[in-house]
């Protein structure tokens, strides 16, 4: 019984020296996303909220190659959690703007001037012009600031 003991002495005494002697910080770059109860922390403003954001590139232009490329649709709904719908002409774009309610219209920078062209009340939509954004990735950022600019604009109207 005295050997069961001395034997379960040693092993708690192992224990403690290991849980006390190994130091926390040694672990490498990504390691520490591997523990349990840890994972990667996307900052978001508190106040961001999901928005509406209605995406106009002609799928044969450079703009359009890239938002496929890049996965925009995907990473605006997974990651800052928006609702995304895509058109290819300025026809579709006409007739999705004027029936739906869109946050923020996302374009490429030479066509801001006709999609502007096509919103006919002060609170429509928003629109950003995503060449630089994608270039500099804060194209999150950029759609959360100018939510929630558009949402204090609104606010003050008394339109929402």
């Amino acid at each position: 019984m005295s050997m069961w003991r001395s034997t379960w002495r040693m092993v708690g005494v192992v224990l403690v020296v290991l849980l006390v002697g190994v130091p926390v910080d040694m672990f490498a770059c990504g390691d520490k996303f591997l523990l349990a109860g840890r994972g990667t922390r996307f900052q978001r403003p508190k106040n961001a909220r999901s928005a509406s954001i209605l995406i106009y590139a002609d799928p044969a232009s450079a703009m359009g190659k890239t938002i496929k490329k890049e996965k925009i649709e995907s990473v605006l709904k997974v990651v800052g959690e928006h609702r995304t719908h895509t058109v290819a002409t300025l026809q579709k774009l006409s007739t999705t703007v004027s029936s739906g309610d869109y946050d923020v219209i996302l374009t490429a920078n030479g066509d801001i001037a006709s999609v502007k062209g096509l919103i006919q009340t002060p609170e429509g939509p928003v629109v950003v012009g995503i060449d630089q954004l994608l270039k500099n990735h804060s194209l999150l950022q950029e759609i959360d600031k100018v939510v929630l600019q558009r949402d204090q604009d609104l606010k003050k109207t008394g339109k929402r």
